[in-house]
C-alpha cells in the first residue's frame, strides 16, 4: 500500500505539487511569488529562504562589536587572573577602594606633564654622587650613603599637595614659634611653611646643601646629620617626611625629638609603607616584587630597614608621646583610578616610581647584595614597564602620624 500511495502521489497532478510548494510560503505574505516562483524553481526557493533570515545579524554585529572590542582586547590577554575579585590589602585604611576607569586600560607612557617634569631636580637623576665610599661595613653606611637617590622631590610635593589638599601637615599646631624640617632634602617643604607662617622660625636640616639661595627672611637652612646629637633650642614643631631606609635607628631618632619639643609640641612623619599592593588581584607584578624585596633585603643587612611606616605609631606612643594619630591614605601608583584628583595624583606618583626605579636602589643591589650593574639595569627595565601597565591597579599606603609631648613635662633638652 504504500507504493501505492507513493506512486499515487507522485502521478497526481500539479496542482497537487503546487500546493505542497505554496504551503510553507503564506508566512513571507507574499501572493505573486506563489504564482511563479514554485513552477520554475521549486528546490532553489527553499535555498533562498534561509540567506535572507541571516542577513539581519550581520548588520547587528557590527554596530555591537566595535564598541565593545577596542575596550576588551588590550586587557583580557596579557594575563586573565587580574580579573578574579581578590581582597583588598588596605582594607584597613579610612578611604575606600578607588574606583578604577575601564577606558585607560592598556598601557601608558608614563610621561609627566612638562609644567613639573621641567623642574626636575638633576641631583636625582642617576645614583647620587654621595656614593663614593665604599661599604666595608654597616658601620661606614650612614646616612649620606643610602639617601633618596633617584627620589624626585619636586614632584613628589605636588603629590603631597594633592593628597593633603593644599595643606603642610596634619598635626594640630597652632601658632609656633620655632620649626624643624629634619631631614628637609631639597627644601621645599620648609619653604612653603615658612611663606604661609611669617610668624615662625624654620630651620631645614640635611646632609647635603642643595637648597636654593633665595628663600623667606624666617628660614634658615644648616647641613648636619639628624642621627647626630642635636644641638638645638627646643622646638614647637618638628616635622620628618620620606625617611626610610635612611635611618639606622628609629627609636632613638624619636626619643630625640621628643627630648627636644617644648611641653604640648608635636611631631609628625610621613612617609610611604615602600612595599606595592594590587587592589585589583592579590598578585603583585614580579619584577616589582623583585626590586622590593631587594630592598628589604638590603636594608637589613646594613641596618636602615625599610619597614619603618607600620610601626611608627607604636614608636611614638613608647617614646612618650600622647594623643598619637595615625592617618593612612591610599596613593595609585598610576593613572589608573576614574576621579580626575585620583588620576592626576597617579600620575605623578608613576613618575616618582619610574624615577626610583631609575636610581634609587642601585646602591642596595650593587654594593650589598653583589649585582651587577647590567644586571640592576634589567631589572629596572622591567619596574619600568610593569609601572606603565594600568592593568594593575597598584597602590602604595601613606601613613601620616603625629603626636604630642605632654603639656606637663619638662621643657626640651637644650644642647
Amino acid at each position: 500500500m504504500t507504493e501505492i500511495q507513493g506512486k499515487s502521489t507522485s502521478s497526481s497532478s500539479k496542482a497537487d505539487c503546487s500546493i505542497q510548494t505554496l504551503a510553507p510560503q503564506p508566512q513571507p505574505q507574499s501572493e505573486s511569488q506563489p504564482d511563479i516562483q514554485p513552477n520554475p524553481q521549486p528546490e532553489s526557493q527553499s535555498n533562498i529562504q534561509p540567506e535572507p533570515q541571516p542577513k539581519p545579524q550581520p548588520d547587528i554585529q557590527p554596530d555591537v562589536q566595535p564598541d565593545i572590542q577596542p575596550d576588551i582586547q588590550p586587557e583580557l590577554p596579557p594575563e586573565p587572573q587580574i580579573q578574579v575579585p581578590a581582597q583588598d590589602p588596605a582594607d584597613n585604611q579610612a578611604n575606600n577602594a578607588i574606583e578604577a576607569d575601564v577606558s585607560t586600560l592598556g598601557l601608558c607612557d608614563g610621561s609627566l606633564a612638562q609644567t613639573y617634569g621641567n623642574q626636575r631636580t638633576t641631583m636625582h637623576s642617576k645614583e647620587t654622587p654621595r656614593l663614593a665610599t665604599p661599604l666595608t661595613s654597616s658601620k661606614n653606611c650612614k646616612l649620606k650613603d643610602f639617601s633618596h637617590g633617584g627620589y624626585n622631590q619636586v614632584s613628589a610635593s605636588h603629590v603631597f599637595t594633592l593628597l593633603y589638599e593644599g595643606r603642610l601637615f596634619f598635626a594640630p599646631v597652632e601658632n609656633p614659634h620655632r620649626v624643624l624640617d629634619a631631614g628637609t632634602g631639597t627644601g621645599i617643604w620648609a619653604i612653603d611653611f615658612a611663606d604661609r607662617h611669617p610668624e615662625s622660625f624654620v630651620i631645614g636640616s640635611d646632609l647635603s646643601p642643595i637648597q636654593p639661595g633665595w628663600i623667606p627672611p624666617n628660614l634658615e637652612f644648616e647641613v648636619d646629620d639628624i642621627e647626630d646629637t642635636w644641638r638645638h633650642k627646643p622646638f614647637d614643631f618638628i616635622h620628618m617626611r620620606m625617611l626610610a631606609g635612611a635611618i639606622k635607628d628609629w627609636p632613638a631618632l624619636i626619643a630625640q625629638a621628643y627630648a627636644n619639643l617644648q611641653p604640648g609640641g608635636w611631631l609628625e612623619f610621613c612617609e610611604f609603607e615602600v612595599w606595592v599592593h594590587c587592589q585589583n588581584t592579590t598578585e603583585v607584578p614580579q619584577m616589582i616584587l623583585k626590586w622590593q624585596s631587594g630592598l628589604f633585603e638590603a636594608g637589613e643587612r646594613i641596618g636602615r630597614t625599610f619597614h619603618v611606616a607600620p610601626n611608627l605609631k607604636m614608636w611614638m606612643e613608647e617614646a612618650g608621646f600622647v594623643d598619637v594619630t595615625e592617618n593612612i591614605i591610599k596613593v595609585p601608583d598610576a593613572p589608573w583610578p576614574k576621579d580626575p584628583r585620583w588620576k592626576e595624583i597617579g600620575l605623578y606618583q608613576q613618575q616618582n616610581m619610574l624615577d626610583a626605579s631609575s636610581a634609587y636602589g642601585q646602591a642596595h643591589f650593587t654594593r650589598v647584595l653583589g649585582w651587577s650593574p647590567e644586571e640592576f639595569q634589567v631589572l629596572s627595565a622591567g619596574v619600568r614597564r610593569e609601572l606603565k601597565n594600568l592593568r594593575y591597579h597598584m597602590i602604595s599606603n601613606l601613613y601620616v602620624v603625629y603626636g604630642q609631648k605632654p603639656k606637663d613635662e619638662g621643657a626640651g633638652a637644650v644642647g
